[in-house]
């Protein structure tokens, strides 16, 4: 027996934002608002939604990396003023934007309140009335296809997870024409999370028969394109094969949560300032090389994307040879005996429980890679 359950509404279409008849008719009316960064591509974004839709309530454009307690409250301030009571928030970004965007709609900007929900775990909390129009403007993040939010509280150096079931997007807009500015360094980091999302999902106890089709068409899919999209940005067909590689990502996690790569990558990103999307990949082929042999239907999922099996962790570390991209710990953190903390560490997280092997499992892998 198994459940799987994704709520929103997919919407895959190139150049759909620039279509001013098409956006309409598949958002419809009401008050809103748009979340998004400030920088000029945005701006442009931005305004062929207000061409299409008409004058939104508020613009946030302030939207910083990794949303942190301080940016928050901020932005909160703003919305509770002027959008409590729109019917829907459009979020217009990458994975920053669409986890403040969740923020902010479920307090209404309710900074302190939200806060005491995310920080003692309260059992409930009500849902928001305010739906949730995802439009993704890299492909890696997933958050438009979960139910929760990455929050960040740099002063205190911890990393918040924020979970409510009215979070799932109403919406979610896939327009590959708006990953076509997205520099190299971007593209390969946001599609190496939405890789580790789908290996995540593979070898996690939440996994089910839905999740890993999603999860194997997103391996397969990275593998094979990401390394020829590295070499022609421009190439519309290749973004949407990223595209569709990161939305069967998010279909695939939204019902297993990550694990242990992820929380792995938390302090990294924290205190050594490492992008995401490197700090939860890079460690991928280890945890594919400790999890052989652990469970028949994790090996198979992995058989049926490598069929050289043993051999497939050197394959994976070709991979990112190939990207550019080291797998080896050192080149991040200098230090080896922070390392081995930061990953004994990562077993008592949240997301480290949802991994079906072992510390040392993973102490015995990065020593057989030779890491």
């Amino acid at each position: 027996m198994f459940n799987y359950y994704n709520p929103s509404k997919i919407i895959f279409e190139t150049g759909i934002l620039k279509n001013k008849n098409k956006l309409k008719e598949v958002i419809g009316n009401g008050d809103y608002c748009i979340i998004t960064y400030s920088d000029k591509v945005f701006q442009e974004y931005s305004n062929q939604i207000v061409n299409a839709l008409g004058e939104p309530k508020l613009i946030i454009n302030n939207i910083l990396p990794n949303p942190d307690y301080n940016n928050l409250k901020e932005i909160g301030e703003s919305f509770s003023s002027k959008c409590s009571k729109i019917k829907f928030a459009i979020a217009l970004g990458g994975g920053s934007v669409i986890d403040t965007a969740k923020f902010i709609v479920l307090g209404k900007g309710n900074f302190d309140k939200t806060i005491e929900y995310v920080e003692k775990k309260v059992s409930s909390f009500p849902s928001t009335d305010i739906d949730l129009i995802s439009i993704p403007t890299t492909a890696g993040t997933g958050s438009e296809l979960t139910c929760w939010a990455t929050i960040w509280d740099e002063e205190n150096q911890r990393k918040h997870s924020l979970i409510h079931q009215s979070l799932f997007s109403k919406m979610s807009i896939f327009d590959s024409e708006l990953t076509l500015s997205l520099p190299k360094k971007i593209t390969i980091e946001t599609s190496l999370d939405a890789m580790s999302h789908s290996f995540e999902s593979i070898w996690n106890i939440n996994s089910n028969p839905v999740s890993n089709i999603h999860a194997r068409n997103s391996i397969n899919i990275i593998l094979k394109n990401l390394p020829l999209l590295v070499k022609d940005l421009k190439n519309i067909k290749l973004r949407e094969e990223i595209m569709k590689a990161s939305m069967s990502a998010g279909l695939a996690f939204s019902n297993t949560k990550t694990a242990i790569s992820h929380s792995i990558s938390y302090p990294i990103t924290l205190k050594y300032k490492v992008p995401h999307g490197i700090a939860c990949s890079f460690t991928l082929p280890i945890i594919l090389k400790s999890v052989q042999g652990l469970d028949k239907t994790c090996d198979n999922n992995f058989k049926s994307l490598f069929p050289d099996f043993e051999n497939a962790p050197n394959q994976l570390i070709n991979f990112f040879k190939e990207l550019e991209v080291s797998t080896n710990f050192k080149d991040y953190i200098g230090n080896a005996n922070d390392w081995d903390l930061i990953v004994k560490d990562a077993f008592g997280g949240e997301r480290g429980k949802n991994f079906i092997g072992s510390y040392q499992k993973v102490l015995e892998a990065q020593e057989s890679l030779g890491n």
